[in-house]
């Protein structure tokens, strides 16, 4: 897999390199959650520490504007936890009914990076 992100002040686009697929997100803070636009999909998540990284949880979902109910709502675990000059994920999805769709883990190597 192979990662890019493109960074402004307003929002950051994701793009994920499978070996067969692409996956392009773009995420912006709203009203104090995290939200993440994919598709037809509009995630709203909330951080928080946990074991010295950060966790995202999925507070609520929107598929084509309409509220999807939490029971029908994928399980989503989104970790991350910085060491030794990288920043490690560990990312899964599953779907009510379907199980899981996507699982992935690794690393930013932070090495030679700006940050203001």
């Amino acid at each position: 897999m192979r990662f890019e992100l493109e960074a402004n002040q307003d929002h950051e686009t994701w793009t994920r390199h499978f070996p067969s697929k692409r996956m392009v997100s773009t995420m912006r803070l709203e009203g104090g959650h995290i939200v993440e636009r994919l598709g037809a999909a509009r995630l709203a998540f909330t951080l928080h520490e946990a074991a010295g990284g950060l966790e995202m949880r999925l507070e609520c979902m929107h598929f084509l504007g309409l509220r999807c109910p939490r029971w029908l709502q994928p399980v989503l675990r989104a970790t991350e936890h910085g060491a030794n000059g990288r920043l490690h994920f560990h990312i899964t999805a599953a779907v009510p009914l379907v199980g899981r769709v996507a699982s992935y883990r690794g690393h930013l190597n932070l090495d030679g990076i700006e940050t203001p």
